[in-house]
């Protein structure tokens, strides 16, 4: 007798089981995305997040003259390994629980099919992103309404965190469904680190392929005026995007979903994928023709404002920082003694910046090279009718920028003219200089300080958005810092009897030492006297 064996073709889910699918899935979903919220590596990540930004504030070393975009950078960067490798980490154990457990085979007799199971696993990243979202939109609106804020907030630049959350989180996933263990996670945590650091060095290097990388940052070492830096923050958005669908579609596969859903994910995916990644490659054609007139002529697209006697001009967006600035002109002229400085044309502020991209080499600038490029800002700065204006940059809020500001406006006070950009400043107005920066305000002083901590050679005012600085030997720069510990009182009647003669160029370094009574040293035999801008 012969039996016959029938096996039970699967049929198509009918519409009450395929609705009782998704709402299983839907429960699962919120089920795990409480616990991903909930876990002890999220809550930590978002304290590392906002710890040090918070205690930046509680100290008062916040910086309140932020610009936008350059804090979107910074944020993004701190997302990826924080916000990104945690939630990698917790979407590989979530995706191993059952494994874990040693519990797969009870799985079978679930409503939800593997598919739907990491649909729903997929599903709970949404608000791992969504908190992300909310922990960037802290920092950035915080940023944002301080008066001093620069420039404005890019929509797709603020969703770039959590969309790399996303990414991360779905490789995650990936990677539970494909090697059953838990040491991955962490593995591909510091592989996440690499691609970082190879990020910032393919900036250094200046490869064309940097945006294929998760993050990108700016090819410039200070911030620059909108329209300048090429920055694709939406085609970016639109590659990370790809490159996650492509992810699910991977998912999805390993789970034996629906093959016209994986395809369905696999053209979306590449059509993002390619198509952000090849045009995010191309700078805007208007980008070298903005470059040349933000660098060259910058009158022709700022705004001025005048503050008492005092015109300041500044690229669109940067106006908070007149306020700084202000602060700074006020406290120099409050040391120079009234009715002595030189005579010349009325005192002027203007925005510059630097263009030339970061490189391993830095800026390589020659001093004839530099005094070309001012002798062209002073014939525009002359045109424009601010002749002979100080000149400031984009870096603002820290007391390096204010010793560097005053120090320009020491020289203009002292020479009538804006510095040209030549050698080194000699004689007895170099240590001149000094004094006047240091006693300006204790916000000068301590950048000042800052600064001869970095420099070689000589007290080197100068920062990261200026093509180059006011330079003072640091054997004019010695006797000054000794006169700074003197009281005001006792220095400020001298340097106004003597101002003629210790602004005049000719004047020696020895004769600040007599008329102050600070030991000067003796030029050194082997090192020679240094090139004079006198």
């Amino acid at each position: 007798m012969t039996a016959a064996l029938t096996v039970a073709t699967p049929t198509r889910p009918t519409p009450s089981s395929t609705h009782r699918r998704r709402q299983a899935l839907l429960a699962l979903a919120r089920f795990e995305a409480l616990r991903m919220l909930r876990h002890p590596l999220t809550i930590a990540a978002a304290l590392l997040f906002l710890g040090p930004w918070l205690w930046g504030w509680l100290s008062g070393s916040a910086n309140r003259y932020p610009v936008l975009p350059e804090e979107l950078i910074t944020i993004q960067l701190l997302a990826l390994p924080i916000l990104g490798g945690s939630a990698l980490i917790v979407a590989n154990l979530v995706t191993l629980r059952s494994h874990r457990h040693k519990v797969d085979a009870s799985y079978d007799v679930l409503v939800l099919p593997p598919a739907w199971r990491v649909g729903g696993f997929l599903l709970a990243l949404l608000p791992l992103a969504g908190l992300s979202l909310l922990l960037v939109a802290v920092r950035v609106g915080v940023a944002a309404v301080l008066p001093g804020a620069a420039e404005g907030v890019d929509v797709a630049a603020l969703v770039t965190p959590s969309a790399l959350v996303l990414l991360l989180g779905a490789v995650g996933v990936l990677a539970g469904v494909l090697i059953r263990s838990v040491l991955i996670a962490p593995l591909l945590v510091l592989l996440v680190l690499v691609l970082e650091f190879v990020a910032i060095s393919a900036t250094l290097s200046g490869t064309g392929w940097r945006f294929l990388l998760p993050v990108y940052v700016s090819e410039f070492a200070a911030p620059v005026p909108a329209g300048v830096s090429d920055r694709p923050a939406a085609r970016h958005l639109a590659y990370l995007v790809g490159i996650t669908v492509l992810l699910v579609a991977a998912v999805l596969a390993r789970a034996k979903a629906r093959r016209s859903m994986v395809a369905a994910g696999l053209a979306v995916g590449l059509i993002l994928t390619v198509g952000g990644g090849l045009t995010q490659s191309r700078p805007d054609p208007g980008i070298a023709a903005a470059r040349a007139t933000v660098e060259d002529r910058p009158e022709s697209i700022q705004s001025c404002v005048l503050r008492d006697d005092v015109t300041y001009c500044y690229f669109d967006g940067f106006d908070g920082f007149v306020p700084g600035w202000e602060s700074v002109v006020t406290s120099v002229r409050e040391v120079v003694p009234d009715g002595v400085t030189a005579p010349g044309p009325p005192l002027a502020v203007r925005q510059r910046t630097a263009l030339d991209e970061i490189s391993p080499a830095g800026q390589t600038g020659s001093v004839t090279e530099n005094m070309r490029v001012v002798a062209g800002w002073k014939a525009a700065d002359a045109a424009a009718g601010t002749p002979e204006a100080v000149r400031v940059g984009t870096v603002w809020g820290d007391d390096r920028a204010t010793a560097v500001l005053a120090a320009g406006v020491a020289y203009r006070l002292m020479a009538a003219q804006a510095y040209d950009g030549g050698f080194s400043l000699c004689g007895a107005r170099s240590a001149l200089l000094v004094w006047l920066v240091g006693q300006a305000s204790p916000a000068a002083l301590a950048g000042m300080r800052s600064l001869d901590e970095t420099s070689f050679g000589a007290l080197i005012f100068s920062d990261p958005s200026g093509r180059f600085g006011i330079s003072a030997p640091d054997r004019a720069a010695a006797p000054a810092l000794e006169l700074l510990r003197r009281p005001p009182d006792e220095v400020a009647p001298l340097v106004e009897r003597h101002w003629a003669e210790l602004t005049a160029p000719g004047t020696p370094l020895e004769r600040f030492g007599v008329i102050f009574g600070v030991a000067v040293e003796p030029p050194s035999p082997d090192e020679g006297e240094p090139l004079c801008a006198d």
